[in-house]
Protein backbone atom coordinates (compact mmCIF):
# COMPACT_ATOMS: atom_id res chain seq x y z
CA UNK A 1 0.00 0.00 0.00
CA UNK A 2 1.35 2.90 -0.86
CA UNK A 3 1.89 6.43 0.92
CA UNK A 4 -1.23 8.37 -0.87
CA UNK A 5 -3.02 5.76 -0.37
CA UNK A 6 -2.76 5.27 3.52
CA UNK A 7 -2.97 8.92 4.09
CA UNK A 8 -6.44 8.56 1.88
CA UNK A 9 -7.50 6.06 4.62
CA UNK A 10 -6.98 7.85 7.28
CA UNK A 11 -8.85 11.24 6.12
CA UNK A 12 -11.28 9.20 4.79
CA UNK A 13 -12.24 8.53 8.64
CA UNK A 14 -10.61 11.72 10.65
CA UNK A 15 -12.53 14.39 8.07
CA UNK A 16 -15.94 12.82 8.86
CA UNK A 17 -18.27 13.59 12.14
CA UNK A 18 -18.37 10.89 13.99
CA UNK A 19 -21.53 9.53 15.98
CA UNK A 20 -21.85 5.49 15.96
CA UNK A 21 -24.55 3.98 14.62
CA UNK A 22 -24.93 0.36 13.74
CA UNK A 23 -27.67 -1.26 15.21
CA UNK A 24 -25.93 -2.61 18.29
CA UNK A 25 -26.42 -6.50 18.84
CA UNK A 26 -26.71 -7.12 14.96
CA UNK A 27 -23.92 -7.87 12.83
CA UNK A 28 -22.28 -5.05 11.24
CA UNK A 29 -23.75 -3.52 8.02
CA UNK A 30 -21.26 -4.02 5.58
CA UNK A 31 -20.64 -5.96 2.28
CA UNK A 32 -20.90 -9.44 2.80
CA UNK A 33 -17.54 -10.07 0.91
CA UNK A 34 -15.46 -7.93 3.49
CA UNK A 35 -15.99 -9.59 7.21
CA UNK A 36 -13.71 -12.59 7.71
CA UNK A 37 -14.34 -15.52 10.35
CA UNK A 38 -13.31 -12.61 12.89
CA UNK A 39 -13.67 -8.99 12.91
CA UNK A 40 -13.50 -6.28 15.59
CA UNK A 41 -15.25 -2.90 15.04
CA UNK A 42 -14.27 0.97 16.53
CA UNK A 43 -16.49 3.54 16.19
CA UNK A 44 -15.53 6.72 17.95
CA UNK A 45 -15.96 10.67 18.11
CA UNK A 46 -12.09 10.85 18.16
CA UNK A 47 -12.82 10.25 14.58
CA UNK A 48 -13.39 14.12 14.22
CA UNK A 49 -16.80 15.19 14.05
CA UNK A 50 -16.35 19.03 13.92
CA UNK A 51 -19.04 19.74 15.86
CA UNK A 52 -19.80 19.05 20.06
CA UNK A 53 -17.89 16.17 20.67
CA UNK A 54 -18.85 13.28 23.35
CA UNK A 55 -22.72 13.34 21.95
CA UNK A 56 -25.03 10.48 21.54
CA UNK A 57 -23.43 7.31 20.61
CA UNK A 58 -20.05 8.43 21.60
CA UNK A 59 -18.11 5.06 21.12
CA UNK A 60 -19.31 1.73 20.57
CA UNK A 61 -16.73 -1.58 20.63
CA UNK A 62 -17.76 -4.71 18.69
CA UNK A 63 -16.72 -8.25 18.32
CA UNK A 64 -17.87 -10.84 15.71
CA UNK A 65 -16.77 -14.49 15.38
CA UNK A 66 -17.96 -17.93 13.54
CA UNK A 67 -17.51 -20.02 16.10
CA UNK A 68 -19.54 -22.77 14.32
CA UNK A 69 -20.62 -24.28 10.96
CA UNK A 70 -23.88 -21.02 10.10
CA UNK A 71 -23.32 -20.01 13.51
CA UNK A 72 -21.84 -16.48 14.92
CA UNK A 73 -21.92 -14.86 18.05
CA UNK A 74 -21.80 -10.71 18.34
CA UNK A 75 -20.92 -8.62 21.08
CA UNK A 76 -21.16 -4.78 21.45
CA UNK A 77 -20.43 -2.20 24.33
CA UNK A 78 -21.66 1.61 23.23
CA UNK A 79 -21.49 4.43 25.28
CA UNK A 80 -23.96 6.91 25.37
CA UNK A 81 -24.01 10.83 26.11
CA UNK A 82 -26.08 13.53 25.66
CA UNK A 83 -24.71 17.21 26.40
CA UNK A 84 -27.26 19.98 27.47
CA UNK A 85 -27.86 21.20 24.11
CA UNK A 86 -29.90 17.36 23.39
CA UNK A 87 -32.93 18.46 21.53
CA UNK A 88 -34.80 16.18 24.01
CA UNK A 89 -34.29 18.03 27.39
CA UNK A 90 -32.16 20.90 26.93
CA UNK A 91 -30.00 22.17 29.50
CA UNK A 92 -29.63 18.59 31.07
CA UNK A 93 -26.75 16.28 30.26
CA UNK A 94 -26.28 12.38 31.75
CA UNK A 95 -24.68 9.57 30.50
CA UNK A 96 -25.52 5.56 29.97
CA UNK A 97 -23.92 2.67 29.21
CA UNK A 98 -25.15 0.13 26.24
CA UNK A 99 -24.31 -4.10 26.33
CA UNK A 100 -25.39 -6.54 23.91
CA UNK A 101 -24.74 -10.11 23.03
CA UNK A 102 -26.38 -11.89 21.10
CA UNK A 103 -26.04 -15.64 18.72
CA UNK A 104 -26.80 -15.72 14.98
CA UNK A 105 -27.16 -18.47 12.48
CA UNK A 106 -27.35 -18.53 8.76
CA UNK A 107 -31.08 -19.60 7.79
CA UNK A 108 -29.81 -18.91 3.83
CA UNK A 109 -26.60 -18.96 2.34
CA UNK A 110 -25.83 -18.48 -1.73
CA UNK A 111 -22.11 -18.55 -2.78
CA UNK A 112 -21.30 -18.23 -6.06
CA UNK A 113 -19.40 -15.72 -7.53
CA UNK A 114 -21.17 -15.78 -11.12
CA UNK A 115 -24.79 -15.34 -9.92
CA UNK A 116 -24.15 -13.60 -6.99
CA UNK A 117 -24.18 -14.14 -3.12
CA UNK A 118 -26.40 -14.23 -0.67
CA UNK A 119 -27.47 -14.43 2.87
CA UNK A 120 -30.25 -14.57 5.72
CA UNK A 121 -28.96 -14.52 9.13
CA UNK A 122 -31.67 -14.49 12.43
CA UNK A 123 -30.20 -14.19 15.54
CA UNK A 124 -31.31 -13.35 19.59
CA UNK A 125 -29.74 -12.50 22.72
CA UNK A 126 -29.61 -9.53 25.82
CA UNK A 127 -29.59 -6.24 26.02
CA UNK A 128 -28.23 -4.46 29.33
CA UNK A 129 -28.97 -0.44 30.53
CA UNK A 130 -26.59 0.65 33.14
CA UNK A 131 -23.00 1.69 34.12
CA UNK A 132 -20.74 -0.66 32.50
CA UNK A 133 -17.43 1.03 32.65
CA UNK A 134 -17.79 3.76 30.01
CA UNK A 135 -17.25 6.69 32.27
CA UNK A 136 -14.41 5.46 32.82
CA UNK A 137 -13.00 4.25 29.44
CA UNK A 138 -13.89 7.70 27.94
CA UNK A 139 -12.28 9.63 30.25
CA UNK A 140 -9.61 7.76 30.50
CA UNK A 141 -8.95 7.98 26.75
CA UNK A 142 -9.27 11.73 27.37
CA UNK A 143 -6.31 12.54 29.93
CA UNK A 144 -4.12 9.79 27.01
CA UNK A 145 -5.11 12.74 24.85
CA UNK A 146 -5.09 15.46 27.20
CA UNK A 147 -8.58 16.13 26.54
CA UNK A 148 -11.10 17.47 29.25
CA UNK A 149 -12.94 15.39 31.03
CA UNK A 150 -16.76 14.29 30.20
CA UNK A 151 -18.55 14.44 34.20
CA UNK A 152 -21.95 13.71 33.09
CA UNK A 153 -23.86 11.71 35.63
CA UNK A 154 -25.93 8.14 34.91
CA UNK A 155 -29.48 8.26 34.55
CA UNK A 156 -31.12 6.05 36.24
CA UNK A 157 -32.04 3.50 33.83
CA UNK A 158 -30.98 0.00 34.90
CA UNK A 159 -32.83 -2.66 32.89
CA UNK A 160 -32.02 -5.80 30.48
CA UNK A 161 -34.20 -7.26 27.46
CA UNK A 162 -34.11 -10.08 24.87
CA UNK A 163 -33.13 -9.08 21.46
CA UNK A 164 -34.13 -10.53 18.35
CA UNK A 165 -32.95 -9.46 14.83
CA UNK A 166 -32.72 -10.89 11.19
CA UNK A 167 -30.60 -9.37 8.60
CA UNK A 168 -30.52 -10.26 4.79
CA UNK A 169 -27.84 -8.77 2.01
CA UNK A 170 -27.25 -10.11 -1.28
CA UNK A 171 -24.20 -8.19 -3.70
CA UNK A 172 -23.71 -9.25 -7.00
CA UNK A 173 -20.18 -8.37 -8.84
CA UNK A 174 -19.44 -8.06 -12.59
CA UNK A 175 -16.03 -8.94 -14.08
CA UNK A 176 -14.80 -5.23 -15.74
CA UNK A 177 -14.19 -5.82 -19.57
CA UNK A 178 -10.94 -7.56 -20.20
CA UNK A 179 -10.39 -4.99 -22.73
CA UNK A 180 -10.17 -1.62 -20.35
CA UNK A 181 -6.34 -1.51 -19.52
CA UNK A 182 -5.82 -2.91 -16.06
CA UNK A 183 -9.48 -4.01 -15.35
CA UNK A 184 -9.26 -8.09 -15.39
CA UNK A 185 -8.41 -8.09 -11.64
CA UNK A 186 -11.49 -5.61 -10.87
CA UNK A 187 -15.26 -6.18 -10.40
CA UNK A 188 -17.76 -3.79 -10.14
CA UNK A 189 -21.52 -4.52 -9.15
CA UNK A 190 -23.80 -3.72 -5.92
CA UNK A 191 -25.04 -4.65 -2.70
CA UNK A 192 -28.46 -4.20 -0.74
CA UNK A 193 -28.20 -4.96 3.06
CA UNK A 194 -31.94 -5.04 5.57
CA UNK A 195 -31.58 -5.57 9.05
CA UNK A 196 -34.07 -5.25 11.45
CA UNK A 197 -34.13 -5.75 15.21
CA UNK A 198 -36.92 -5.71 18.45
CA UNK A 199 -36.33 -6.36 21.73
CA UNK A 200 -39.16 -7.35 24.99
CA UNK A 201 -38.43 -3.70 25.54
CA UNK A 202 -40.87 -2.44 22.51
CA UNK A 203 -38.06 -0.88 21.04
CA UNK A 204 -36.98 -1.75 17.54
CA UNK A 205 -34.25 -0.62 15.04
CA UNK A 206 -34.17 -1.09 11.29
CA UNK A 207 -31.65 -0.43 8.21
CA UNK A 208 -32.19 -0.33 4.69
CA UNK A 209 -29.15 -0.03 2.42
CA UNK A 210 -27.95 -0.13 -1.31
CA UNK A 211 -24.53 0.68 -2.48
CA UNK A 212 -22.86 0.63 -5.63
CA UNK A 213 -19.43 -2.00 -5.02
CA UNK A 214 -15.98 -2.12 -6.88
CA UNK A 215 -12.91 -4.38 -5.52
CA UNK A 216 -9.91 -6.88 -6.57
CA UNK A 217 -8.63 -8.81 -4.77
CA UNK A 218 -7.06 -6.78 -2.09
CA UNK A 219 -9.22 -3.65 -1.92
CA UNK A 220 -13.50 -2.69 -1.88
CA UNK A 221 -15.10 0.47 -2.12
CA UNK A 222 -18.62 1.11 -1.62
CA UNK A 223 -20.94 4.20 -2.02
CA UNK A 224 -24.40 4.61 -1.19
CA UNK A 225 -27.60 5.07 0.30
CA UNK A 226 -28.93 4.03 3.80
CA UNK A 227 -32.20 4.88 5.70
CA UNK A 228 -32.31 4.25 9.67
CA UNK A 229 -35.16 4.04 11.87
CA UNK A 230 -34.90 4.14 15.76
CA UNK A 231 -38.25 3.65 17.93
CA UNK A 232 -39.63 3.38 21.43
CA UNK A 233 -36.03 4.52 22.90
CA UNK A 234 -37.99 6.30 25.75
CA UNK A 235 -36.96 4.95 28.84
CA UNK A 236 -34.46 8.05 29.01
CA UNK A 237 -33.49 11.31 27.55
CA UNK A 238 -30.14 9.97 26.63
CA UNK A 239 -31.63 6.70 24.66
CA UNK A 240 -34.27 9.31 23.01
CA UNK A 241 -31.64 11.79 21.88
CA UNK A 242 -29.38 8.84 20.65
CA UNK A 243 -31.98 7.27 18.87
CA UNK A 244 -32.75 10.91 16.95
CA UNK A 245 -29.37 11.42 15.99
CA UNK A 246 -29.07 8.06 14.32
CA UNK A 247 -32.15 8.31 12.21
CA UNK A 248 -32.98 9.35 9.17
CA UNK A 249 -31.46 8.96 5.19
CA UNK A 250 -27.19 9.00 5.46
CA UNK A 251 -24.55 8.85 2.62
CA UNK A 252 -22.37 5.75 3.06
CA UNK A 253 -18.65 5.76 2.00
CA UNK A 254 -16.24 2.80 2.63
CA UNK A 255 -12.88 1.22 1.80
CA UNK A 256 -11.40 -1.77 2.65
CA UNK A 257 -7.72 -2.92 2.39
CA UNK A 258 -6.77 -6.18 3.67
CA UNK A 259 -7.81 -6.23 7.22
CA UNK A 260 -8.27 -3.14 7.56
CA UNK A 261 -12.00 -1.19 6.50
CA UNK A 262 -12.94 2.33 6.74
CA UNK A 263 -16.45 3.66 6.61
CA UNK A 264 -17.97 6.71 6.90
CA UNK A 265 -21.75 7.30 6.98
CA UNK A 266 -22.69 10.98 6.64
CA UNK A 267 -26.78 11.89 7.89
CA UNK A 268 -27.94 14.04 5.20
CA UNK A 269 -29.26 16.19 7.80
CA UNK A 270 -26.59 16.32 9.84
CA UNK A 271 -27.34 14.41 12.91
CA UNK A 272 -26.27 10.36 12.25
CA UNK A 273 -23.13 10.22 11.04
CA UNK A 274 -20.35 8.41 12.20
CA UNK A 275 -16.82 6.99 11.61
CA UNK A 276 -16.12 3.74 11.90
CA UNK A 277 -13.02 1.34 12.04
CA UNK A 278 -13.20 -2.29 11.39
CA UNK A 279 -9.96 -4.97 11.80
CA UNK A 280 -11.15 -8.00 10.03
CA UNK A 281 -9.09 -11.37 9.34
CA UNK A 282 -9.08 -12.32 5.13
CA UNK A 283 -7.76 -15.76 5.70
CA UNK A 284 -11.39 -17.29 4.58
CA UNK A 285 -11.37 -15.77 1.52
CA UNK A 286 -8.00 -14.65 0.22
CA UNK A 287 -6.60 -17.82 -1.70
CA UNK A 288 -3.58 -16.28 -2.63
CA UNK A 289 -2.04 -16.07 1.33
CA UNK A 290 1.00 -18.07 1.74
CA UNK A 291 1.55 -20.46 4.92
CA UNK A 292 3.22 -17.90 7.58
CA UNK A 293 7.15 -17.45 7.50
CA UNK A 294 9.05 -17.70 10.61
CA UNK A 295 8.47 -14.75 12.44
CA UNK A 296 10.66 -14.08 15.28
CA UNK A 297 10.08 -10.53 16.39
CA UNK A 298 6.71 -9.05 17.51
CA UNK A 299 5.55 -5.74 18.22
CA UNK A 300 2.56 -5.21 20.52
CA UNK A 301 0.38 -2.86 21.52
CA UNK A 302 -1.96 -3.52 24.24
CA UNK A 303 -4.97 -1.36 25.70
CA UNK A 304 -6.06 -2.23 28.98
CA UNK A 305 -9.56 -2.03 30.10
CA UNK A 306 -11.71 -0.29 31.82
CA UNK A 307 -9.20 2.05 33.79
CA UNK A 308 -7.68 2.54 30.15
CA UNK A 309 -3.64 1.82 30.30
CA UNK A 310 -1.54 1.22 26.90
CA UNK A 311 1.31 -1.21 27.03
CA UNK A 312 3.43 -1.58 24.29
CA UNK A 313 5.90 -4.97 24.24
CA UNK A 314 8.36 -6.45 22.39
CA UNK A 315 9.00 -9.89 21.88
CA UNK A 316 11.74 -11.91 20.73
CA UNK A 317 10.87 -16.02 19.79
CA UNK A 318 13.23 -18.71 22.16
CA UNK A 319 14.23 -21.99 20.90
CA UNK A 320 13.43 -23.48 23.99
CA UNK A 321 9.87 -25.47 24.33
CA UNK A 322 8.86 -26.83 27.77
CA UNK A 323 7.27 -30.69 26.99
CA UNK A 324 4.97 -30.16 30.10
CA UNK A 325 3.02 -27.70 28.45
CA UNK A 326 2.40 -29.23 25.19
CA UNK A 327 5.92 -27.48 23.81
CA UNK A 328 3.94 -24.38 23.27
CA UNK A 329 5.93 -21.36 21.18
CA UNK A 330 7.79 -19.59 23.67
CA UNK A 331 8.93 -15.64 23.62
CA UNK A 332 10.87 -13.20 25.61
CA UNK A 333 8.45 -10.37 26.44
CA UNK A 334 9.72 -6.59 27.62
CA UNK A 335 6.06 -4.31 28.70
CA UNK A 336 5.91 -0.77 29.01
CA UNK A 337 2.60 0.75 30.69
CA UNK A 338 1.62 3.77 30.34
CA UNK A 339 -2.14 5.77 31.71
CA UNK A 340 -3.86 8.42 33.33
CA UNK A 341 -7.40 6.89 34.56
CA UNK A 342 -9.70 8.74 37.15
CA UNK A 343 -9.14 7.72 40.83
CA UNK A 344 -12.45 5.84 42.09
CA UNK A 345 -15.16 8.18 40.91
CA UNK A 346 -13.71 11.36 40.99
CA UNK A 347 -12.99 13.16 37.92
CA UNK A 348 -10.84 15.62 39.29
CA UNK A 349 -7.92 13.57 40.59
CA UNK A 350 -6.10 10.75 38.12
CA UNK A 351 -3.88 8.43 38.81
CA UNK A 352 -0.37 8.39 36.44
CA UNK A 353 0.54 4.96 36.26
CA UNK A 354 3.96 3.70 34.90
CA UNK A 355 5.38 0.29 34.93
CA UNK A 356 8.52 -1.79 33.03
CA UNK A 357 7.99 -5.50 33.20
CA UNK A 358 10.07 -8.76 31.53
CA UNK A 359 9.04 -11.94 31.07
CA UNK A 360 7.98 -15.08 28.97
CA UNK A 361 5.21 -16.02 27.15
CA UNK A 362 3.53 -19.21 25.56
CA UNK A 363 1.38 -19.69 22.73
CA UNK A 364 -0.57 -23.01 21.51
CA UNK A 365 0.00 -21.93 17.72
CA UNK A 366 1.19 -24.41 14.44
CA UNK A 367 4.07 -22.63 13.07
CA UNK A 368 3.83 -23.21 9.46
CA UNK A 369 -0.21 -23.22 9.11
CA UNK A 370 -3.02 -20.63 8.60
CA UNK A 371 -4.33 -21.15 11.93
CA UNK A 372 -7.10 -18.35 13.09
CA UNK A 373 -6.47 -18.10 16.19
CA UNK A 374 -4.96 -19.95 19.56
CA UNK A 375 -4.68 -19.07 23.42
CA UNK A 376 -1.85 -17.73 25.33
CA UNK A 377 -0.24 -17.20 28.10
CA UNK A 378 1.77 -14.21 29.47
CA UNK A 379 4.35 -14.28 33.33
CA UNK A 380 5.66 -10.81 33.97
CA UNK A 381 8.16 -9.31 36.21
CA UNK A 382 8.72 -6.04 37.04
CA UNK A 383 8.39 -2.39 38.68
CA UNK A 384 4.98 -0.57 38.74
CA UNK A 385 4.65 3.13 40.12
CA UNK A 386 1.35 5.66 40.97
CA UNK A 387 0.94 8.83 41.86
CA UNK A 388 -1.88 10.72 41.94
CA UNK A 389 -2.74 14.19 40.79
CA UNK A 390 -5.36 16.30 40.74
CA UNK A 391 -6.81 18.78 37.47
CA UNK A 392 -9.70 20.49 38.80
CA UNK A 393 -11.11 22.19 41.92
CA UNK A 394 -9.32 23.52 44.64
CA UNK A 395 -6.41 21.16 44.37
CA UNK A 396 -5.67 21.45 41.08
CA UNK A 397 -2.18 20.86 40.56
CA UNK A 398 -1.46 19.57 43.62
CA UNK A 399 0.47 15.62 43.39
CA UNK A 400 1.02 12.98 45.78
CA UNK A 401 4.29 11.73 46.28
CA UNK A 402 5.25 8.61 43.71
CA UNK A 403 5.17 5.15 45.67
CA UNK A 404 6.88 2.05 43.78
CA UNK A 405 6.26 -2.19 43.86
CA UNK A 406 7.74 -4.65 42.11
CA UNK A 407 4.78 -6.59 40.67
CA UNK A 408 3.75 -9.88 39.39
CA UNK A 409 1.53 -10.24 36.22
CA UNK A 410 -0.43 -12.53 34.36
CA UNK A 411 -2.02 -12.65 30.96
CA UNK A 412 -3.69 -15.09 29.28
CA UNK A 413 -6.58 -15.15 26.18
CA UNK A 414 -6.83 -15.78 22.62
CA UNK A 415 -5.10 -14.51 19.53
CA UNK A 416 -6.04 -14.25 16.04
CA UNK A 417 -4.77 -13.96 12.76
CA UNK A 418 -5.80 -11.37 10.32
CA UNK A 419 -3.58 -11.07 7.62
CA UNK A 420 -0.66 -13.79 7.60
CA UNK A 421 2.04 -13.13 4.92
CA UNK A 422 5.03 -15.15 4.35
CA UNK A 423 7.26 -12.13 5.90
CA UNK A 424 4.82 -10.47 8.38
CA UNK A 425 1.55 -11.42 10.21
CA UNK A 426 -1.07 -8.67 11.47
CA UNK A 427 -2.75 -10.10 14.68
CA UNK A 428 -5.61 -9.08 17.12
CA UNK A 429 -5.73 -10.01 20.82
CA UNK A 430 -8.35 -9.91 23.60
CA UNK A 431 -7.95 -11.72 27.12
CA UNK A 432 -7.47 -10.69 30.55
CA UNK A 433 -4.45 -9.35 32.48
CA UNK A 434 -4.04 -9.82 36.40
CA UNK A 435 -1.51 -7.77 38.24
CA UNK A 436 -0.30 -8.20 42.10
CA UNK A 437 2.04 -5.71 42.89
CA UNK A 438 4.07 -7.41 46.04
CA UNK A 439 3.52 -3.98 48.56
CA UNK A 440 0.63 -1.78 48.49
CA UNK A 441 2.17 1.97 49.70
CA UNK A 442 0.14 4.46 51.55
CA UNK A 443 0.11 8.52 50.12
CA UNK A 444 -1.59 11.56 51.91
CA UNK A 445 -3.59 13.56 49.49
CA UNK A 446 -5.74 16.30 50.23
CA UNK A 447 -5.13 15.51 53.70
CA UNK A 448 -6.06 11.73 53.37
CA UNK A 449 -4.34 8.98 53.46
CA UNK A 450 -4.63 6.75 50.33
CA UNK A 451 -3.82 2.89 49.55
CA UNK A 452 -2.31 3.16 46.14
CA UNK A 453 -1.19 -0.01 44.28
CA UNK A 454 -4.16 -2.33 44.24
CA UNK A 455 -4.09 -6.00 42.77
CA UNK A 456 -6.35 -5.60 39.66
CA UNK A 457 -7.81 -7.40 37.10
CA UNK A 458 -8.62 -6.04 33.21
CA UNK A 459 -9.70 -6.74 30.01
CA UNK A 460 -7.12 -6.83 27.32
CA UNK A 461 -7.79 -5.50 23.91
CA UNK A 462 -4.29 -5.44 21.60
CA UNK A 463 -2.68 -5.86 18.33
CA UNK A 464 0.36 -7.40 17.22
CA UNK A 465 3.11 -7.20 14.13
CA UNK A 466 4.86 -10.21 13.90
CA UNK A 467 7.78 -10.31 11.49
CA UNK A 468 10.70 -12.50 11.00
CA UNK A 469 12.92 -9.99 8.79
Amino acid sequence: MGLRTFLFLILLVLARQGYSGDIAGAPAIVPPTVLGSFSFLWSNDFFGRGGQSDDYRTQQLGLQIDIASRWNFVFDHSILTASETNPVLPGVKGRLDELNLSLGYDLYQKKSSTNGQGMIVAGAGLRAYGDYGGARIQNSIHRLLNNGVNDSAYVDTDTNMAIFWLKGDYQKLYTLPSGIEGSTSWRTGYWLDATGLVSTGQQWDATLAANVVMSNPSTTLWLGIREDWRENYDLDFVQQATALSESGTSLVLGLGFGPVLFETVQGLDENASYGRLIFTSVKNKDTSLEPPGQDNNAVVLNFLLPDVELELQYKRALSATIQSLGQPRTWLVFGMHYGEPAYTDSLAIYNVIRQFALGVEFEWREQDSNQLLWPYLTLLAGQRSEQLKANAGMLAGETSETVSSMLVEIGTGLRFNLYPRNKWQFLFQIGLTGRYPLESKLVVFDQTQVELLQPDLAATLGFSLNYGF
